[in-house]
Parts: C-alpha cells; sequence; structure tokens
C-alpha cells in the first residue's frame, strides 16, 4: 500500500502504532502518536491502525514499552548518554 504522511499505521513486527513521517520506496519513517522517539519500519510490515487502536496508543505504546526486549551490555532505552 502507498502510505501518505500522517497515515496512522501499526508497525507488525512490535506492534507499535506511529503516524507516517516520511517515506522511501522501502521505508517508513514512524512517530509514536503519544511520546518518544521515531523509528523505522519497512513498509511490507505496516498496516493500517485501527480506530481502537489510534484511540488506545497511549495504552499499547506503554506495553510495548514494559515488554520490548532489553539489549544485553546496552543502558535501557531512553537512558543512552
Amino acid at each position: 500500500m502507498a502510505w501518505t504522511q500522517g497515515a496512522c499505521v501499526v508497525d507488525t513486527r512490535t506492534g507499535r502504532v506511529g503516524r507516517v513521517t516520511a517515506r522511501t520506496e522501502r521505508v517508513l519513517r514512524l512517530a509514536p502518536l503519544t511520546s518518544g522517539r521515531s523509528w523505522e519500519c519497512p513498509v511490507d510490515a505496516a498496516r493500517e491502525a485501527t480506530e481502537w487502536e489510534q484511540r488506545n496508543a497511549d495504552v499499547l505504546d506503554a506495553a510495548w514499552r514494559f515488554w520490548r526486549p532489553r539489549r544485553r551490555g546496552l543502558p535501557p532505552y531512553g537512558n543512552v548518554g
């Protein structure tokens, strides 16, 4: 699907909900609907977010932050520096 800037999508690799801020041929740049860092998602790993997912993005994002895998030997995400 040809995602346009501003579209609300779900990264199916992680379940995170984000808004498209930029796009290349193969990659979407997504910004979280609530707060946090933007990330990249392959175009084929994105799907349209349902109305429920858009309304509950803050809860879904908090759950993702709790359950996401930690990187070994590195500080937790958000605590770099």
